[in-house]
């Protein structure tokens, strides 16, 4: 079952965030993700929920998933996101 995560991505600083892309990037690759989309100008349809930069990446499964979130090539990453970012994550999977 194929999941998806949905992230709500506001970034502080460009130019270290594009540390963490340049690191995440290969990281989503090896474990089968990869990038559906990122949109800085999203269509509100209904709603108060206006994401600055709608991000939305697919994995295998929750379970592929949760295993690059937990990895521990990735917590590095997560500490630079947060330095350079802040995000909304969400994740589903499809039956």
């Amino acid at each position: 079952m194929t999941a998806y995560v949905v992230i709500d991505l506001n970034i502080a600083d460009p130019e270290g965030f594009q540390k963490y892309i340049d690191g995440v990037t290969p990281l989503i690759d090896k474990a089968g993700g990869r990038n559906l989309l990122i949109d800085g100008n999203a269509l509100v349809l209904e709603g108060d929920w206006r994401p600055a930069t709608l991000v939305i990446h697919q994995f295998e499964s929750k379970a592929v998933l949760q295993r690059f979130w937990d990895s521990a090539e990735y917590q590095p990453l997560k500490e630079l996101r947060r330095k350079y970012s802040t995000v909304k994550v969400v994740a589903g999977e499809n039956a």
